[in-house]
């Protein structure tokens, strides 16, 4: 035992309050880190959720849609639109039809063109930089 009690050192030193206090604050961060965690990874999962039921929807819209598009597009429901609404539309007689004709795999370019006939022009490619 030390002669002077004044001088004697208490069982609870600073640098022990430092350590603990310390010990303290990283157990405390860490619990707060993870239960940080936890909740954006059940926030990130809720929005998948969600996401998914999203893109279910859209399908099932996408699916109609395409439905209703392709029945729009049947001859049949064009020939039945055209008489309910009364338009007079009839098959176009043959010397109304435009044909073009195919280019032999050797062609270039077609003939010099009269007025409003179609006709292709071949593309040059251009010369580089020197």
């Amino acid at each position: 035992m030390p002669r002077n009690r004044k001088k004697q050192e208490s069982p609870l030193s600073v640098g022990l309050w430092i350590r603990a206090a310390l010990l303290c604050l990283v157990l405390g961060g860490t619990a707060m880190g993870y239960v940080w965690q936890k909740s954006q990874i059940h926030q990130l999962g809720t929005e998948v959720r969600k996401k998914e039921v999203r893109l279910e929807l859209l399908r099932g819209d996408n699916e109609r849609w395409q439905q209703l598009r392709a029945e729009m597009r049947s001859t049949q429901k064009l020939y039945d639109r055209v008489r309910t609404l009364g338009l007079g539309l009839a098959m176009p007689q043959p010397e109304q039809v435009l044909r073009l004709p195919d280019l032999p795999l050797d062609a270039k370019e077609l003939k010099q063109s009269k007025l409003g006939d179609y006709r292709t022009v071949t593309n040059k490619p251009r010369r580089r930089r020197p």
